[in-house]
């Protein structure tokens, strides 16, 4: 799905600052690393997926839990 909003400074400043204070927590729902992008564009596309929430590309592999 793809949103397209007009940049605001003043907006994205307010939401980092509300991520850096932790009150505002993205939902994460999987996370691929970059080598399982299409196994990640599969599941996002496949009606039913049951990921709720974002699903996420770890370019660091020391990232994924």
């Amino acid at each position: 799905h793809f949103v397209f909003t007009r940049q605001n400074r003043g907006k994205l400043d307010e939401l980092s600052a509300l991520v850096a204070r932790g009150q505002l927590r993205p939902h994460v729902g999987a996370v691929y690393s970059l080598a399982d992008i299409a196994l990640a564009h599969a599941r996002l596309e496949s009606p039913n997926n049951g990921v709720q929430g974002k699903i996420a590309i770890a370019v660091e592999p020391s990232l994924i839990a």
